[in-house]
């Protein structure tokens, strides 16, 4: 299912970045294409290696502060490495901040076709949960 929550301003962009920063999305209202909207806006403004940091620390602190238990650092790190590649193509390089979101957002806003490269048995173990582990369908390329 594709979630197409398109951006209208970067301010609303800005709000998205904040609320999922000080935890005031509740679990439901942080959907998946509100986690891609958070990881485009650091892969602009930071450093990637600080970007993986910042969002990794950001999930686990978002979840544990609504008391639950669901980080997955392959699901994190596959979506981060789709952000990642969409914001190095020729055609989004000198796009704008709202541009760069709408445009992630729209291509990988079906949190499902992570099932496109791993399956879900492999993506269900204790070790894809607490850490990367290839794709056992297709190579991400």
């Amino acid at each position: 299912m594709t979630q197409t929550l398109a951006c209208r301003t970067e301010s609303e962009i800005e709000g998205v970045v904040q609320r999922f920063e000080d935890c005031s999305y509740t679990p439901e209202e942080f959907v998946h294409a509100r986690h891609l909207t958070v990881a485009t806006v650091y892969f602009v403004r930071f450093e990637r290696d600080e970007v993986k940091a910042r969002m990794r620390a950001g999930l686990r602190k978002f979840i544990a502060y609504h008391g639950k238990n669901g980080y997955h650092e392959t699901i994190t790190e596959f979506w981060m490495k789709q952000v990642e590649r969409a914001l190095h193509t020729p055609t989004e390089k000198g796009a704008g901040l709202l541009a760069l979101v709408n445009e992630v957002v729209g291509s990988f806003g079906d949190k499902n076709a992570i099932y496109e490269y791993y399956s879900r048995q492999l993506l269900g173990t204790p070790e894809a949960k607490a850490a990367w582990v290839e794709p056992d369908i297709q190579s991400i390329g």
